[in-house]
C-alpha cells in the first residue's frame, strides 16, 4: 500500500490506470466473497481504502487544490 505522499507523484495516467486496476482487484474480491471462498478478507478493506487514496489524489488534482508540502522535522 502506498502512501498518499507517495500517490501524488505520480503521473495522472498512472493514477487513472491504479483507480481501473483497484476496481478490478475490488470486483474480484467481492466476487471470491460471495461464492464462498473468502482468503483474506481484510484485502478487501485495503484495496477499498488504497481507491479513496487514488480518487481523492485525482479530485485534488482535478480541483487545483494543491497541499503544503509538510516542513522538514529535525
Amino acid at each position: 500500500m502506498r502512501t498518499a505522499r507517495e500517490i501524488r507523484s505520480v503521473e495522472a495516467e498512472l493514477l487513472v490506470a491504479e483507480a481501473q486496476q483497484l476496481r478490478k482487484t475490488l470486483f474480484e474480491l467481492r466476487n471470491k466473497a460471495v461464492r464462498g471462498k473468502p482468503e483474506k478478507m481484510h484485502e478487501m478493506g485495503q484495496t477499498r481504502r488504497a481507491l479513496a487514496r487514488v480518487l481523492t489524489i485525482m479530485n485534488e488534482r482535478k480541483r487545483g487544490i494543491v497541499t503544503p508540502a509538510p516542513a522538514p522535522q529535525g
